[in-house]
């Protein structure tokens, strides 16, 4: 992904629809599960750090990236516990972490099965990984290839990968389903006008950003009770058994 995606992501997060809603799903999920005081919390591939300075509130979290390019902009938001690796070989000690969140990131890897199985090794028993993925291989665009995206995952494929770990599953589900005809088209025009070197532009005239917020965050509050069978962004919630 170039160096410039990371200024787009960073100034993108605190206005664009989509970033607002996953972040107000992920804070809806977590808050509804009993994590010890001062938790240790594994971001996994925390980009500019929108969700690992939000973590803080919930233990001592420690974000984790694969290029140093994003750090500067963690630094902004005032996170400072920020570690070098990829994710594939995590430098933790097991059984440590009793959260890790990895939102976006899989579809990133060359190796997801060790990155699964990293994640577990490091969580400590009755741990919560929370994990978000782009859905729908079709969906495939160029916008995925400018992100720097190598799959787009099928639900049964992701559920198969995390239960292989070891992990039980919690909770599973689409998002973004509210919005879903329109991102649907979206991904059908980038797939054969979009750019691949840059990502769509984060910007909406504000009763179009506002509305589309509207639905889904409607489709938060409903989302641990009933998740509709349709939606462009995965999200489970798993566990390590005790």
């Amino acid at each position: 992904m170039r160096k410039s995606e990371y200024r787009k992501m960073f100034e993108a997060e605190p206005v664009y629809f989509w970033f607002i809603a996953k972040q107000g799903l992920v804070d809806r999920l977590l808050g509804r599960i009993a994590l010890p005081k001062q938790a240790a919390i594994l971001d996994l591939g925390c980009g500019t750090g929108n969700n690992l300075k939000r973590l803080e509130k919930f233990g001592f979290a420690v974000g984790l990236e694969y290029f140093p390019e994003p750090f500067s902009y963690c630094l902004m938001r005032g996170c400072r516990e920020l570690v070098l690796s990829p994710g594939e070989v995590l430098p933790f000690a097991g059984e440590i972490f009793s959260l890790a969140t990895s939102l976006d990131t899989i579809e990133h890897t060359r190796f997801p099965e060790s990155m699964v199985r990293e994640v577990f090794r490091t969580l400590k028993p009755g741990g919560y990984f929370l994990i978000t993925a782009p859905a729908y291989p079709r969906l495939y665009s160029n916008h995925d290839y400018a992100l720097g995206h190598r799959m787009r995952y099928p639900k049964k494929e992701l559920d198969q990968l995390l239960r292989s770990a070891g992990f039980t599953i919690a909770l599973k589900g689409n998002y973004f389903g509210g919005v879903f005809p329109l991102a649907a088209l979206v991904k059908v025009w980038q797939k054969f006008f979009g750019s691949k070197t840059e990502t769509i532009r984060y910007r909406l005239p504000f009763p179009v950003n506002q509305t589309l917020l509207a639905l889904c965050r409607l489709e938060t509050i409903i989302f641990p009770w009933f998740r509709l069978p349709f939606g462009t962004t995965l999200v489970f919630l798993c566990r390590k058994p005790q």
